[in-house]
């Protein structure tokens, strides 16, 4: 008979995942892509943007380091666009899960960045840092695919991780990917984009995250969750109640009836879409507890295995019961804006 115990013995156990969690390899990630250190060839990313040249090398940066993680399946997806002088391309990383028939967890930020707000900036030689802006999110999907490669045992249904291009120049990217799954006929389960998750205004420690009515379920989920894995507060307030919610990756996959939440700070600092959004604007132990919360998130739901007699067995829905289990000792009222 499984017992708690044992699910919480899991690689979906928010206190396993926190032991593994390195804040210095995200603090590493973050201050190679926003330029604050060398790249291995030596050279410095001054901008992401994808009329900037350096797009290019973003691109193979974080090619090179989903590479650079034992177990996952790493490729690219060029999209057609008007919006830069450059090929530009998805990355995608996948952790397999045993059985190829369940549609995938799927993390998502976008690596693109932007200094649109900054009068005179021309996007093909000045800097854009864009360290909140989604360099955080970023360095939430490496930092989580690390984690969740080292569980041996592996999971039932796979971990996607997708890093966009063309964010900021109207979702080009997730438009493009999403329509490349509807055409294959290929769903997710559930996908969480974080943008941006770097922030912390006012030290307040909040976490939000935008949900459509349609995703109530998966709210509730996380926001349970939530409760038992970090020492930060995340609220998820439905996209009506602000006028609807456009701004990021997760709203192709709206659009397209495919379960997402968008997961962001709140108030935007005011180095948003400006060259000042730089390293320091990134409240590191803030993003560390992001990073906890989307591993997590994403362990429970591929249904981790578990080493049993020298096999790896699924244990009949642990993530599910995990769910089960917090629901069942957790109540919580979610607290809406305004």
């Amino acid at each position: 008979m499984l017992t708690l115990l044992t699910v919480a013995a899991l690689a979906a156990d928010p206190a396993w995942i926190r032991d593994q969690v390195d804040p210095a390899r995200i603090e590493a990630d973050l201050r190679e892509l926003t330029g604050e250190a060398e790249l291995a060839d030596g050279t410095r990313l001054i901008s992401r943007s994808v009329k900037h040249p350096q797009i290019e090398r973003a691109e193979r940066w974080v090619v090179e380091r989903f590479e650079a993680i034992d177990g996952l399946t790493v490729w690219t997806e060029a999209f057609d666009t008007s919006t830069s002088p450059y090929e530009l391309h998805n990355v995608i990383a996948e952790l397999p899960g045993t059985d190829p028939a369940l549609a995938p967890m799927v993390l998502m930020a976008h690596y693109d960045s932007t200094a649109s707000l900054d009068d005179g900036w021309d996007a093909s030689t000045d800097p854009a840092p864009g360290a909140d802006d989604d360099a955080s999110g970023v360095a939430t999907l490496l930092e989580a695919a690390r984690v969740l490669s080292t569980w041996e045992p592996g999971f039932e249904r796979s971990v996607r991780f997708v890093a966009f291009s063309a964010e900021e120049v109207g979702l080009v990217g997730s438009f493009a990917h999403v329509a490349a799954l509807e055409a294959s006929g290929e769903t997710v389960h559930l996908a969480l984009a974080f943008d941006p998750v770097g922030h912390n205004p006012g030290d307040s420690d909040v976490l939000w995250f935008s949900y459509d009515a349609r995703w109530v379920a998966e709210a509730d989920a996380i926001e349970a969750l939530a409760e038992d894995a970090v020492d930060i507060d995340v609220t998820g307030v439905d996209q009506d109640l602000f006028g609807g919610d456009e701004r990021s990756d997760h709203f192709p996959f709206w659009e397209a009836g495919m379960p997402a939440l968008h997961i962001g700070t709140f108030p935007l600092p005011p180095s948003y879409h400006t060259g000042e959004d730089t390293i320091d604007q990134v409240d590191l132990t803030f993003l560390t507890e992001v990073v906890i919360l989307a591993t997590s998130r994403a362990s429970a739901e591929a249904e981790p295995l578990e080493q049993v007699g020298g096999c790896s067995c699924n244990h009949a829905g642990s993530g599910g019961l995990l769910a089960l289990a917090l629901a069942g000792v957790l109540t919580r009222r979610r607290r809406e804006l305004g």
